[in-house]
């Protein structure tokens, strides 16, 4: 089984929808009277405002070890545990055990669609510029 998988890359597509929001708000706001395109104007800026604040926490994590519950890490573990045949409906529980700079090692609990429940443990660590998840001990 191969348990050792790049991190997950950030989803975008929140940033993209922004900006895209952002356009459509400014085309309607041409037309109408004055107080709505003031309305639309400083409903444009607070979401261009909220889309940079979120683009640059995403780019200013690209190669920091992220927590052991991030999205980014759930995303991975998902991908990891259908390679393991791991039937999942929920994580009971994902909680830190250790953190460096250099690696954070976690243990998760998952439950199993069929009952029951796994447990492992997981480190998320760098190797060169990636930034990588890797499955270490797994108790059924």
């Amino acid at each position: 089984m191969d348990n050792q998988k790049d991190l997950a890359s950030p989803n975008y597509g929140s940033t993209v929808s922004g900006v895209v929001g952002s356009a459509a708000m400014a085309n309607a706001a041409r037309t109408g009277p004055k107080w709505l395109r003031y309305f639309l104007y400083a409903c444009i800026a607070i979401t261009l405002l909220a889309t940079g604040v979120g683009l640059i926490g995403k780019l200013g994590s690209i190669g920091s070890i992220p927590a052991c519950d991030a999205k980014t890490t759930r995303d991975t573990l998902s991908n990891l545990n259908k390679q393991n045949k791991f039937n999942a409906s929920k994580y009971n529980f994902i909680k830190q055990v250790s953190a460096s700079d250099a690696e954070t090692i976690c243990t998760a609990n998952l439950a199993l669609s069929a009952g029951g429940t796994v447990e492992y443990d997981y480190r998320i660590f760098k190797e060169g510029s990636a930034v990588k998840v890797a499955i270490t001990e797994i108790r059924r």
